[in-house]
């Protein structure tokens, strides 16, 4: 049965005024009637729920102005996702799904959520999981109001103030198909927008987006969009062919002196496009710490009204193009990354394009590799370094239509056999265990590794220069001191380990422990005993409700280079739940402080990547075994977006009481010191941070704690990180405890 609707018969607005063929492959979803209104007239649905579950195939649905909820706002339950996956609002199963909205204004037609990470769900709540190979929306509004009010002028009745302040993860949708475009759409959300990710080919056309980090599609056009921008980083990543602006607008809507296109890189191309931002001094860039190989293009693009160059600090980067582009100008190449040693391998580099490819070797770097040929869509690296030193460089691939890849090289000179070592011997002091060596080769070229083992257990390592030093703890008195060398210069591999071992008759009393964590060994080291870091991963009892876990065969430590917040090199999580405790040696202990140097990866106070469980305990005056004792919290709660809460707990067999009510601050940041002291049954903690106070916050920039506490005799040490890992860890930079 068909039915004729007029539009300008039914509608109340001033809509697309061409009348609509109704059957049951084109639908008209209108909230404004009642149920009985909407049953007495065929191919009629008041809600999205009752529209989508008369799918065919293909189904075009026309939606008149209203706001449509797909998750029930006022539903009090929270909610969880299903096989591993975050929670839906709607899940849609179809071939080809047209959404056309019969008002011109965008913002008469609302489909809306209102739920976020651990704001009405158990994980990134995602409006719509569409399984649908053709995907069409055009004429309205997508979005997550979980943190935005909606105001919708048409009716205010329908309007509503949003869940929360907080900042949280509210996506509006992915798409699993071939394509999906999106037309005159308003894109509504914060942290994590997702405006329909996931198609193997999204096209964006005069849409617009609202959106902190992390939030848009990586791999898709976008033409003739505008942008609101609250955060710094509005793409995670656009791997692949990346994503197009054309003729776009960005707006930046909050204070960031520096602004980047993708949080960990990829591909973008920006033409005739314009940047709209506070100030003229932010620094625009493709990525933060982009890799070599990456080019992105640019065309016709200004800050404020003047050209820009964007990526100014690494202009390799970036490729100026005439902008003449119907598709993103992404040319493959089958490899970005290769590690070459002279003698040894050679690498096959192709470009598989239909335009003619033309090879080129970073300038400066000629000598370092020959190449088979300077043209075609296959060429033969082969290194020649005949140098003391690594070559890092690019090669580089070019087309006549001005596109540009390349393949970054680390090229290693000739192999030459490891070092001999001349008269190693290890010598035991008041203080210190000192091994010393010669070897026949000069000290800068000196790679080896040397790692300290009391009996079976390592102790200490090599984290960078190999250093032939061990402080002796007063635990190790009486024990076998072992250390093992691994020869190596700079251009060869490790030899044969050479070994050296002595009995600690003696050791100093301890009365403090000072480390830069350089010389840590961070592999897995489960042991609890006297004098020696446990190094493991735990689960504590307290984040039971959220699932996660960690890989006993990999480190829950390392030590390496940070970035972001973190700077310089120190020890981070490389898991979540990674652990340390030191267990000092017998005796009681009746005071005792410890002082923790971190750098938060999270530069805007945040500290974790959300709300779910994600803290760090710094603990003393701790008995190691039973894990009893004091310490201080850190953790991300759902009251701030940019702030961590501090309170001072107690451990008692595992479990965790809290001890002072929570402070809120704004000090987890860059340069941050935390202090926590047991004297006299007093707990005290105070953190600090060089990081000015934000200018826009009105918490305090320090925290001052104390709670009276029963004296207990232990004096170990106990840091738990529970939350998620890459960008949300914590470094330790230097760690310093009196008893």
């Amino acid at each position: 049965m068909k039915t004729i609707i007029a539009s300008v018969a039914l509608f109340s607005c001033v809509c697309a005024a061409q009348a609509q063929t109704l059957d049951a492959r084109h639908l008209l979803l209108d909230g404004s009637l009642t149920e009985a209104e909407a049953q007495h007239q065929p191919f009629v649905y008041r809600t999205l729920q009752a529209a989508v579950a008369y799918l065919s195939d293909t189904t075009t649905i026309y939606v008149k102005p209203w706001v449509y909820w797909a998750d029930d706002p006022d539903q009090p339950a929270v909610v969880v996702g299903r096989d591993g996956r975050e929670p839906f609002g709607m899940v849609i199963h179809t071939k080809k799904l047209d959404f056309i909205g019969l008002c011109s204004n965008p913002r008469d037609i609302v489909f809306a959520s209102q739920r976020g990470q651990t704001q009405g769900p158990v994980g990134n709540f995602t409006m719509f999981d569409f399984h649908v190979d053709d995907l069409h929306v055009e004429n309205m509004t997508l979005g997550n109001y979980c943190n935005v009010d909606l105001d919708y002028p048409r009716n205010p009745a329908l309007s509503r103030p949003k869940r929360s302040d907080v900042i949280t993860q509210a996506h509006v949708g992915y798409v699993h198909g071939r394509r999906m475009t999106a037309k005159n759409v308003r894109f509504i959300s914060r942290l994590n927008l997702n405006p329909l990710n996931g198609a193997q080919e999204s096209d964006y056309e005069n849409c617009h987006f609202e959106c902190t980090d992390d939030a848009l599609n990586g791999n898709a056009v976008y033409r003739h969009c505008d942008f609101d921008l609250y955060g710094a980083k509005p793409f995670w990543s656009t791997y692949g062919k990346g994503a197009m602006f054309v003729d776009c607008d960005f707006y930046v809507r909050s204070r960031n002196t520096e602004a980047f296109f993708t949080k960990q890189g990829g591909p973008v191309t920006v033409i005739d496009s314009r940047y709209h931002a506070p100030s003229d001094s932010i620094y625009i860039g493709w990525t933060a710490y982009p890799p070599k190989w990456l080019r992105c293009y640019q065309s016709s693009f200004t800050l404020n009204g003047k050209p820009y160059k964007i990526g100014q600090r690494q202009p390799q980067n970036t490729v100026e193009t005439n902008g003449h582009h119907a598709t993103i100008p992404y040319l493959d190449i089958n490899r970005h990354e290769a590690t070459l040693q002279t003698g040894r391998e050679s690498v096959t580099l192709s470009c598989n394009d239909d335009h003619h490819v033309k090879w080129h070797i970073e300038k400066g770097y000629e000598q370092y590799v020959s190449l088979s040929a300077h043209e075609g869509d296959s060429i033969v690296v082969t290194p020649t370094n005949n140098t003391n030193e690594i070559g890092d460089f690019c090669i580089i691939a070019t087309t006549d239509d001005g596109r540009e890849t390349a393949c970054h090289l680390t090229v290693k000179p000739a192999q030459l056999p490891p070092p001999t070592v001349i008269n190693p011997r290890l010598s035991i002091l008041a203080d210190r265990a000192i091994f010393t060596y010669l070897l026949n080769t000069s000290e800068d070229q000196d790679d080896s590794r040397i790692t300290w083992y009391r009996d079976s257990i390592p102790v200490a390592t090599t984290n960078g220069h190999p250093s032939g030093i061990y402080r002796l703890q007063e635990a190790d008195k009486g024990h076998l001191l072992r250390v093992e060398m691994l020869p190596k210069q700079r251009r060869s591999d490790y030899g044969e380990p050479i070994t050296r071992q002595a009995k600690i008759k003696n050791a100093p009393r301890q009365t403090s422990l000072d480390t830069d964590f350089s010389m840590f060994y961070s592999d897995w080291q489960p042991l609890v005993t006297e004098g020696v870091w446990t190094v493991d991963g735990y689960k504590p009892q307290d984040t039971a409700e959220f699932p996660w876990s960690f890989d006993r065969k990999k480190p829950m430590w390392e030590y390496g280079q940070g970035y972001n917040g973190a700077v310089g090199t120190g020890l981070l999580q490389a898991q979540r739940g990674a652990r340390l405790m030191y267990t000092p040696a017998k005796r009681t202990c009746d005071h005792m402080s410890l002082t923790l140097d971190v750098d938060p990866t999270k530069t805007a106070g945040q500290g974790f990547g959300s709300a779910t469980g994600q803290y760090m305990d710094v603990c003393i005056k701790f008995d190691t075994r039973t894990l009893t004792g004091y310490g201080l919290r850190i953790i991300r709660t759902t009251k701030h977006a940019k702030a961590v809460d501090f309170y001072l707990v107690a451990y008692k067999n595992r479990q965790v009481t809290a001890l002072t009510d929570p402070v809120s601050s704004t000090c987890y940041r860059t340069g941050c010191t935390i202090f926590v002291d047991f004297t006299d049954n007093i707990l005290s903690a105070h953190v600090e941070t060089t990081t000015p106070q934000p200018a826009d916050s009105s918490l305090p920039h320090r925290v001052d704690l104390k709670a009276n506490v029963d004296a207990n005799p232990f004096g170990g040490i106990h840091i738990q990180h529970t939350g998620s890992c890459g960008e949300s860890t914590t470094m330790l930079h230097r760690l310093h405890v009196d008893w």
